[in-house]
């Protein structure tokens, strides 16, 4: 039995370690079904059996045969899964002589086993398209032992426990295939009514065996996953560059100047004072042509106005707006 458990847990890290291929999918989560059918790859009935006072082994290899069993389960989204199996396995063994001293030949049988088992699994690779397996499960198992020209069968519910390994491959998002190893274990089976009066025999039934089956999800399909978050809006732009795109688009004028300095002031020195103060890029200069005015009236400039980019007013400069007949007002 010590080699057999080797060769089983070799098999399960072998299963296990395919994992790193890896695609988008949706691992098992909430409700869900499954099915599997399989065959039988080992397996014996190892025990001993006793008339009166004699004591002698009991062994054969199950032969040829294969299992089925149905489940339901719950996935808690974050690899691990419980659920409930219902198994059903079939075999056969043929004839094989008692040891000394009861020194019987035993024409072969059959046995059927019912299983009823609580499974606990986790799901490795999480949400990729291969997902890998590991499982353990206990429950109780009933052996029905046939022995050809005993006295009949033999029947024994007895506690049972098992271990599993597997690849699931997802088909979309609600289905997985499943290809599985099971490692079954039911022991101290009483078979003595196979033997027929008189006779006290017990066995450990074991049996391995490779399954094929489907997962199939009971609820709606895993909702896609968000959108990625939009890009953050651009900085604004700083308030200095729009006070100066106002002061480009100003209008410079002179008529800030106090009216009391330009009394004092003479047309050149305001006009002197106007550029420098608003740095005049162009100059408009109105006039009167008519004859209804005095000739200093009609000759004389009325106004004039400058553009350009204003500075910081300082002092009586509110503009930059000259009027020489300011005064005259």
């Amino acid at each position: 039995m010590t080699k057999k458990l080797k060769r089983t847990l070799a098999l399960a890290a072998l299963m296990t370690g395919v994992g790193g291929m890896a695609s988008v999918a949706n691992a098992t989560e909430g409700w869900y079904g499954r099915a599997d059918v399989g065959m039988s790859i080992d397996g014996q009935l190892d025990g001993e059996v006793a008339d009166g006072n004699t004591t002698a082994s009991f062994g054969p290899d199950l032969e040829g045969g294969w299992l089925g069993d149905v489940g339901v389960g719950y996935g808690f989204g974050n690899g691990f899964r419980i659920e409930g199996e219902l198994s059903y396995r079939n075999n056969q063994f043929e004839a094989i002589a008692v040891d000394d001293p009861i020194d019987d030949i035993v024409n072969g049988g059959t046995v059927n086993t019912w299983g009823l088992m609580a499974n606990l699994f986790y799901d490795f690779n999480r949400g990729g398209r291969i997902q890998p397996y590991l499982g353990v499960g206990a429950g109780a198992a009933r052996p029905r032992v046939k022995i050809e020209g005993g006295a009949g069968s033999a029947s024994d519910t007895v506690f049972a426990y098992q271990g599993l390994a597997g690849i699931g491959f997802a088909m979309n998002d609600r289905t997985m295939f499943d290809l599985g190893y099971r490692y079954f274990m039911a022991p101290d089976v009483d078979i003595s009514e196979a033997w027929g009066p008189g006779f006290d025999s017990q066995v450990d039934y074991e049996h391995q065996a490779v399954t094929f089956g489907v997962r199939v999800a009971f609820g709606a399909a895993a909702a896609p996953p968000p959108p990625p978050p939009p890009p953050p809006p651009p900085p604004p732009p700083r308030r200095r560059h729009k006070q100066r795109a106002r002061r480009r688009n100003s209008l410079c004028t002179s008529s800030g100047i106090a009216r009391t300095s330009t009394k004092r002031r003479s047309k050149p020195s305001m006009q002197r004072s106007t550029a420098r103060q608003c740095n005049v890029s162009g100059t408009i200069v109105v006039g009167h042509t008519d004859t209804s005015g005095s000739p200093t009236y009609n000759q004389g400039p009325v106004g004039a106005s400058c553009f350009g980019r204003p500075r910081r007013p300082r002092g009586a400069w509110h503009g930059c707006r000259f009027d020489p007949n300011a005064s005259a007002r």
